[in-house]
């Protein structure tokens, strides 16, 4: 209801400036533009900001929450529940809905994570066509496999951001060491912005959980 009241809002406030412009005798061509630039600035900006760029986990969930309906929004509320049929079942219709090559290749590949397959994630990791996910998957695999040394070597290859910290926490998961774990996720959250911040946040909490 608030969003419909929302967008009423911003469609009236268009009209009221394409009337004020009309009257003032402006080119059409600016009063297009304007108008255009009006509705990205309002509609788009504020939308792209909280799925890449936002820190705030109750905007981000708000967001989520308002565009469920699309498969990929709804994976990650399915992590937020820990439930692994959920997080599946939400894999699986971004798959039916998405046909492009690479979403196809990361969402099979976290797939293969949540069914615990270890040997389908590596080959599905190695068919990754673009880098960071790639290298990311294949570090990851090898801290599954327990070759933490392979794991590390690989996670040099990652770009700065929350990749890298993501990589030592798991590894401090599979060795049961609480303290380190706690330190890298953290610091991998704090790196992390938008959707990314918030299914970080939530998969590391549940993976907390298990060590503890």
């Amino acid at each position: 209801m608030m969003k419909l009241f929302h967008n009423t809002l911003i469609i009236l406030l268009g009209l009221v400036l394409t009337i004020v412009m009309l009257m003032l005798e402006l080119p059409i061509w600016f009063i297009y533009l304007s108008t255009l630039i009006l509705y990205v600035l309002i509609l788009v900006v504020p939308q792209m900001y909280t799925v890449y760029k936002s820190n705030n986990l109750k905007r981000i969930e708000r967001y989520l929450e308002q565009n469920k309906r699309k498969p990929i929004f709804a994976y990650p509320l399915a992590i937020k529940t820990g439930d692994p049929e959920k997080i599946i079942e939400s894999i699986q219709a971004i798959l039916n809905k998405h046909n492009s090559r690479y979403m196809q290749e990361v969402y099979k590949t976290n797939l293969a994570f949540y069914e615990n397959n270890v040997s389908k994630i590596e080959q599905l990791a190695k068919q990754i066509s673009k880098e960071p996910l790639r290298t990311y998957y294949i570090a990851y695999v090898e801290v599954l496999k327990g070759n933490f040394e392979e794991a590390r070597k690989q996670k040099e290859n990652l770009p700065t951001g929350w990749m890298p910290y993501a990589i030592e926490a798991i590894i401090a998961k599979e060795q049961g060491d609480i303290v380190s774990f706690r330190k890298e996720a953290d610091a991998s959250i704090d790196q992390a912005r938008g959707i990314q911040k918030f299914s970080l946040f939530y998969s590391f909490e549940h993976m907390e959980r298990s060590i503890e």
